[in-house]
């Protein structure tokens, strides 16, 4: 039976145009790239042939860096310089973490530096801080290359395991915790990353992986939480508290509502490292 719908489309325009391509009212729209990066990455089951963390870059990053220019960004920091006081001092100062591996390997054991330190060196990671010690050329360059620095700091600190589920707790504190202490405007660009990078994993778990749903679902009512009852996480001083236990340094840096969350069981089978039983196997 067809539905008419027609009750719904009430209202409904055909907008007339000259142009001999997609044109619209949004910026993120008529960007191609982001078009071709959207329906992949929110609809597509993982597999080992395109590794998760692999999204971000394939076609994101690069989308955003065109619809966020340096005159844009630079009038929206200006803008809250001059409202938001301990945000200009953080920016002015353009702190970057002078750290490297074989610093994080002096902390004591159970810290937040030797956790960090047996992240990296268990799985291979590569300091970030090592691209981002070049002089910033603006202060949207610093801030990128200081959460380019301070994102793994993140989960630990968010209590988010360093796997791909995990990475959703991270990802939802940074979408509630700039819009309560930044203008709205400026908030929603630092963040456009986290909309993106946070709904591609949730929307697979729903689609593909109705057994990480619950989990998923957990993750994104404690990240918000999280964001919203910590103090500013972009500008926290983490070097600060590296030499102290991880509830420790949670509570010296600002985070509040945070707790370790065992996210494991349900990544593996988002991974599909494990393949549970269905009632009807997903064609």
């Amino acid at each position: 039976m067809t539905r008419d719908y027609s009750y719904f489309q009430k209202g409904v325009e055909k907008v007339s145009t000259t142009s001999s391509q997609l044109v619209s009212s949004s910026r993120f729209l008529n960007h191609p790239g982001l078009r071709d990066w959207l329906p992949l990455h929110l609809m597509r089951r993982n597999g080992p042939d395109l590794p998760i963390a692999s999204d971000p870059t394939a076609g994101l990053a690069q989308a955003l860096t065109d619809l966020r220019t340096p005159e844009r960004m630079q009038a929206l920091i200006d803008h809250e310089k001059a409202v938001n006081p301990k945000f200009r001092d953080w920016v002015e100062e353009k702190y970057l973490s002078p750290l490297t591996e074989e610093d994080f390997a002096k902390f004591p054991k159970g810290s937040f530096g030797a956790e960090y330190y047996h992240y990296i060196t268990e799985h291979g990671i590569a300091l970030n801080f090592g691209w981002a010690n070049s002089p910033p050329q603006s202060d949207w360059d610093f801030i990128q290359k200081r959460n380019g620095q301070i994102h793994d700091f993140e989960h630990l600190m968010t209590g988010g395991q360093f796997n791909s589920l995990g990475e959703l707790l991270p990802y939802m504190v940074r979408l509630s915790n700039p819009h309560t202490h930044l203008t709205a405007e400026v908030a929603t660009e630092f963040s456009l990353i986290y909309i993106f990078g946070a709904n591609r994993l949730i929307f697979r778990s729903f689609l593909h992986y109705p057994e990480t749903w619950n989990t998923t679902l957990e993750m994104v009512r404690r990240g918000l939480a999280i964001g919203e009852a910590s103090d500013p996480i972009m500008i926290m001083r983490y070097e600060d508290a590296l030499h102290l236990s991880i509830p420790e340094a949670r509570e010296m840096l600002g985070y509040r509502e945070a707790e370790d969350f065992d996210s494991e069981p349900m990544n593996r089978i988002f991974t599909e490292e494990e393949i549970p039983d269905r009632i009807v196997p997903q064609p």
